[in-house]
C-alpha cells in the first residue's frame, strides 16, 4: 500500500472514513469517531463527521455534530452551512427539496438553546439589513420569549432600514411588508407589553393603514380573487388596530373585531362609546379618531364595491351611479311621508326631508342603500367636531384616499340636496372611467337647479361616451309617486343613461316652456323625446293636444326625420279631422307654409301627401328609438336650445 508521506494524521483518518463510507457505514463512523477523538479542535476533522453524517441522513447524529461546530468554530463552510439551515427554515422552496427536509427536521434535534444561540449569533453577524431583520423575525417565530427582549429592536431596525431604502417612499415595499405582515402579527399573538411608546405605536397603526389600504387599491384593479382578498386585508387590519389598541389601553369595545361582527352592530358601539365619554373629551379622543375612521373607510370601501356588483362571466360589469329621479304626484307614494320632518342642521335645502326615498333596479341591489347610509351616518359623525374633521383629514391625505372618497362626496351632496357642492366636485373629477358619470349628474343637478338651458351641453358630452357593449334595459324605477323626494341608483349602461338624460331633457323644454307662451317646437321637440320611454311618458301628451286645440294649429317640420310612435301619430291626425277640431297641421316641410293641412278647404293633395307620410312613419315605428334619440340630440342642437330659451 502506498503512503503519502505529506499527508497529514488528520487528512489520513479523513480519508479512510470516506474510503469505508462508501462500503460499509459503521466503519466510516468508527474511523470518524477516533478522529473527533484524536482532534476536538480540529475543523476540518469536525466538520467532514458532520458532513458524514449528513450524507448518510442520520439526522440525529447530524445535529449532535452540528451543534459541536456551532460557537467552536467561524471558519467559511459553517458559515454557509448555516445559512443553509436559516434559509430552509424561513424558505419558500417547495417542501419536497430533500435537502431543506432534512436540515429542518435536524433543527429540531438541535436543543433549544444551541437553536437560540444559532439564530442571534448569525442574525447579529449578518451584514445585510434585510436578511438581519428576517433571522431575527425567525429567532422570534421560534422563541416567543425572545420578543420582550427583540421585539422593539426590530421594531426600530425595521422603521430605520425602510426610511433608508431607496423604495421606502412606496408603501409596499420589502421592509414595511415584513413589518407589517410578519411582526406585527407575531407581537399581536403575545399576551405581553412592549417598551414602545405612545407615538411609536401610533406611528405604527398609520404604517399598517397605508400599507393595508395600499394593497385594497391594487386589489380593486385585479378582478381575480378580489373579494377574498380584500376580506383578508380587513381582517389583518383589524388585527393590528386591535393590537395598538391594547397596547395603548384602549376600550376593546371598539377595537375588538370578532368574526360575527357586523355594520350595523359596531356602529352601536361607537354610539355609545361616544355617549359615555365627556365632550371636552371625546373630540380629542385618538381611539375614536381611528377607531371611526378605519371603520369609516371600510364602509366606504363597501359602499364603492356594491356599486359594480357581480356578474355573470362573460358579460360586461354594471356600474350604478346615484341620481336625481322624478316625481308623478297622481301616483301613490312608495314610502309614508312624514309632515314635519325637515333637515335642520346640515347646511342643505330645508325643503328636502332626511327620508328621502331611495330606489333600486331590484332587490338584490338594496345594499347598495343600506352601504351608502352608514357611509352618511360615519361622515357626518367625523364632521361633527372640528378637530375630529381636521384630523380624519389628515388621515385620508396620508392615505391618498381621493379616488376612495371622490363619488361618495358626490353621492352625498346630491342626497343632501347640495347642488353646488355637487357641481365643484364633478368639474374635479377627471379620471376617465367616471367622464360619463361626470356628465350625466351635472345634466341631472342642472335641471333640479332649474338651470334648463346649461342641460344640454352636458348631455351632447355625454353621448359619444355611451357604453356600445352594455347596451341594458329601460329602467321602470325613475319615476315614482308622492311628493317626498326621490333618489335613484341608475346603471351605467347604454339605454338607461340615454333614457334619464331624455327625461331630464323632457322636462327641461317643458317646464320652460309652461314659463312662457305657447311654443310649437317646444311641443315638437317633447313628442320626440317621449317616444323613447314610452308609454311611461305618454301623460305628457294629453295636455299638449288641449294645447294644439286651444290655438288651432300646429307646425313641427321635423315630424318626419324623428316622429316614429304610432300613438302620437294617431292623435296628431286625428286633430285634423272634424271629430279632432279641424286643426291646421304644418308637419310635412316640403308643402310650404302656405297649404296648411286642416278639412275645411284644405287642398285635397296636400291632405293625400299626408296621409302617405304617415304611412311611411307608420312603416319606420320599429326603428331603434335609441339612435333615432341620439340623431336628434346631436344634429338638432340649435333647435333645441331655442325651446330653452
Amino acid at each position: 500500500m502506498e503512503i503519502d508521506l505529506e499527508q497529514s494524521d488528520e487528512d489520513y483518518v479523513i480519508q479512510k472514513a470516506k474510503e469505508a463510507l462508501k462500503i460499509d457505514p459503521y466503519t466510516a463512523k468508527a474511523w470518524m469517531l477516533t478522529a473527533k477523538s484524536l482532534y476536538p479542535n480540529n475543523f476540518v476533522v469536525q466538520f467532514e463527521a458532520y458532513l458524514i453524517e449528513k450524507t448518510a441522513g442520520n439526522v440525529k447524529e447530524a445535529a449532535k455534530c452540528f451543534s459541536d461546530l456551532i460557537g467552536k468554530f467561524e471558519q467559511v463552510e459553517l458559515w454557509k452551512e448555516i445559512e443553509k439551515v436559516t434559509a430552509a427554515l424561513r424558505s419558500e422552496i417547495d417542501s419536497e427539496d430533500p435537502e431543506r427536509q432534512f436540515l429542518c427536521e435536524m433543527f429540531k434535534h438541535i436543543s433549544p438553546k444551541v437553536q437560540h444561540k444559532l439564530l442571534l449569533f448569525t442574525a447579529n453577524h449578518c451584514e445585510d439589513t434585510m436578511e438581519h431583520c428576517r433571522l431575527l423575525l425567525l429567532l422570534l417565530q421560534r422563541f416567543p420569549t425572545a420578543i420582550s427582549s427583540h421585539g422593539t429592536p426590530l421594531v426600530d431596525t425595521l422603521m430605520s432600514a425602510e426610511k433608508h431604502n431607496l423604495d421606502g417612499h412606496y408603501p409596499i415595499n420589502s421592509y414595511r411588508k415584513l413589518l407589517v405582515c410578519e411582526l406585527l402579527p407575531l407581537l399581536a399573538k403575545q399576551e405581553i407589553k412592549l417598551e414602545l411608546g405612545h407615538r411609536l405605536l401610533l406611528k405604527l397603526l398609520n404604517k399598517a393603514l397605508e400599507y393595508y389600504f395600499c394593497c385594497l387599491g391594487k386589489s380593486s384593479t385585479n378582478l381575480q380573487d378580489k373579494d377574498s382578498n380584500n376580506i383578508n386585508t380587513w381582517a389583518k387590519l383589524f388585527s393590528v388596530l386591535e393590537f395598538i389598541g391594547k397596547q395603548l389601553n384602549w376600550e376593546q369595545q371598539l377595537t375588538n373585531f370578532t368574526l360575527n361582527w357586523s355594520k350595523e352592530s359596531y356602529w352601536q358601539k361607537i354610539l355609545s362609546y361616544c355617549q359615555v365619554k365627556p365632550k371636552n373629551l371625546l373630540y380629542e379622543d385618538k381611539q375614536l379618531l381611528y377607531c371611526l375612521s378605519i371603520f369609516s373607510l371600510y364602509c366606504l370601501q363597501e359602499y364603492n364595491a356594491s356599486l359594480v356588483p357581480e356578474h355573470p362571466p362573460g358579460q360586461p360589469a354594471t356600474s350604478y351611479l346615484l341620481v336625481e329621479g322624478f316625481l308623478d304626484p297622481s301616483l301613490p307614494s312608495p314610502i309614508s311621508e312624514p309632515k314635519t320632518k325637515k333637515r335642520k342642521s346640515d347646511g342643505g335645502d330645508s325643503a328636502h326631508p332626511i327620508n328621502a326615498h331611495v330606489s333600486v333596479e331590484r332587490p338584490d341591489l338594496k345594499i347598495m342603500q343600506s352601504n351608502f347610509l352608514m357611509c352618511v351616518n360615519c361622515w357626518e359623525l367625523l364632521y361633527s367636531s372640528e378637530n375630529l374633521h381636521r384630523e380624519f383629514l389628515k388621515i385620508y391625505s396620508y392615505l391618498k384616499l381621493d379616488t376612495w372618497l371622490s363619488l361618495f362626496i358626490i353621492d352625498y351632496a346630491v342626497y343632501r340636496a347640495r347642488y353646488d357642492e355637487a357641481l365643484v366636485c364633478l368639474q374635479k373629477l377627471d379620471e376617465p372611467k367616471f367622464v360619463l358619470q361626470k356628465f350625466t349628474r351635472m345634466a341631472s343637478i342642472l335641471y333640479f337647479m332649474k338651470n334648463y338651458r346649461a342641460c344640454l351641453e352636458p348631455i351632447l358630452l355625454s353621448l359619444p361616451l355611451l357604453p356600445l357593449n352594455n347596451s341594458g334595459n329601460l329602467s321602470t324605477h325613475l319615476i315614482v309617486g308622492g311628493t317626498q323626494r326621490h333618489l335613484h341608483y341608475l346603471p351605467v349602461t347604454r339605454m338607461t343613461i340615454l333614457q334619464y338624460l331624455t327625461k331630464i331633457l323632457l322636462r327641461c323644454v317643458k317646464e320652460n316652456m309652461i314659463k312662457h307662451d305657447y311654443s310649437e317646437l317646444s311641443i315638437g321637440h317633447i313628442f320626440v323625446l317621449a317616444q323613447l320611454d314610452w308609454p311611461q311618458e305618454e301623460d305628457f301628451i294629453p295636455q299638449l293636444l288641449e294645447e294644439i286645440k286651444k290655438h288651432k294649429s300646429f307646425q313641427y317640420h321635423l315630424f318626419q326625420n324623428y316622429i316614429v310612435n304610432v300613438d302620437i301619430m294617431e292623435e296628431l291626425t286625428y286633430l285634423w279631422t272634424p271629430q279632432g277640431g279641424q286643426i291646421n297641421l304644418e308637419i310635412l316641410p316640403n308643402l310650404g307654409s302656405q297649404r296648411r293641412i286642416g278639412t275645411r278647404g284644405a287642398d285635397k293633395g296636400a291632405k293625400e301627401e299626408l296621409k302617405q307620410a304617415i304611412k311611411r312613419q307608420v312603416a319606420r315605428s320599429n326603428e331603434k328609438l335609441d339612435d333615432l334619440i341620439i340623431n336628434f340630440l346631436q344634429n338638432e342642437r340649435a333647435l333645441i336650445l331655442q325651446a330653452l330659451v
